[in-house]
């Protein structure tokens, strides 16, 4: 009885099949799959530079947040500077606008001008007394008339 050899024991990691194999009709899925690992292996010579053994330890880390109030003060998703998409530098122009708006809105008097003024007067009046010297008083003589 013959032994035949495990062709999975013997075939390199590297072994790829034939353009024309992948090209037939049958070989669809196969063809896609070894695509894949190419671009795969492409992306990882690219990117072994950028990517640490650390990131690639911990994975992808992802943030869930159930609430909405963290996303209201985020900037939009598109930028345009010095003219390149005049749209866009529009909206931003726009919301620019809007959010200047909404602060001075926010920074309300709690005085008005009036009483300010009247305020501050009052302040400068008594530190001026304050400071002002004091006459020396003179000596009078006491009057004989009694």
């Amino acid at each position: 009885m013959e032994h035949k050899p495990n062709v999975s024991q013997n075939a390199s990691p590297n072994v790829q099949l034939s353009k024309g194999i992948l090209e037939m009709k049958f070989m669809k899925k196969s063809k896609e799959k070894a695509l894949k690992q190419l671009e795969d292996e492409e992306s990882r010579k690219l990117y072994s530079k950028e990517i640490s053994e650390e990131m690639k330890r911990t994975g992808n880390i992802v943030f869930i947040e159930t609430s909405v109030f963290n996303c209201k003060n985020m900037v939009e998703g598109r930028f345009s500077f010095g003219g390149m998409n005049p749209d866009i530098e529009k909206l931003m122009a726009n919301d620019y606008v809007d959010m200047l708006n909404q602060i001075e809105e926010s920074k309300e008097k709690d005085i008005t001008d009036i009483e300010m003024a009247k305020g501050y007067s009052s302040v400068v009046e008594t530190m001026q007394k304050k400071f002002n010297k004091k006459t020396k008083k003179k000596f009078m003589k006491p009057s004989s008339d009694i």
